[in-house]
């Protein structure tokens, strides 16, 4: 078997991730849920060529791009969590805010998917977003 060149030059040199598109059925929930309840400032808020109403938040070393499809069946597409592992994308936070911001989320009417999970090094907190997008904030200890 003939091993692979590896070459210590990257072909592609990025910077990380720019941001994260999201497609939400209702624009209205969607930013009152990503600016009202966790707290992310609108950057802008523009509407696409096909007409798609869009908004990017960001969030703090990302934005996340929203945009409006109302008739896109979302639930097909997403993976129920299971230990092993789903689709979903995280926040982090110092553990110092832990228990200030699952109270936060419990006051919002944020339906938690389980109990918060400690995986030694930081703890977790997991739960869908309006439209059925899983999210998960990592605390670390």
């Amino acid at each position: 078997m003939k091993k692979n060149k590896t070459s210590t030059q990257p072909k592609i040199n990025l910077d990380g991730i720019n941001h994260l598109a999201l497609n939400v059925r209702n624009m209205e929930r969607a930013e009152a849920f990503y600016t009202g309840i966790l707290g992310f400032p609108v950057i802008t808020r523009t509407e696409t060529r096909a007409g798609l109403k869009h908004v990017e938040v960001d969030a703090g070393n990302v934005a996340i791009a929203l945009f409006e499809s109302p008739e896109l069946d979302l639930t097909a597409a997403q993976k129920t969590m299971t230990d092993d592992g789903y689709l979903h994308f995280a926040f982090g936070a110092p553990y110092d805010r832990y228990t200030a911001t699952l109270q936060a989320l419990k006051e919002s009417g944020v339906k938690l998917d389980g109990e918060p999970r400690d995986w030694g090094e930081g703890v977790s907190i997991y739960f869908p977003d309006p439209d059925g997008h899983q999210i998960e904030i990592h605390f670390d200890k």
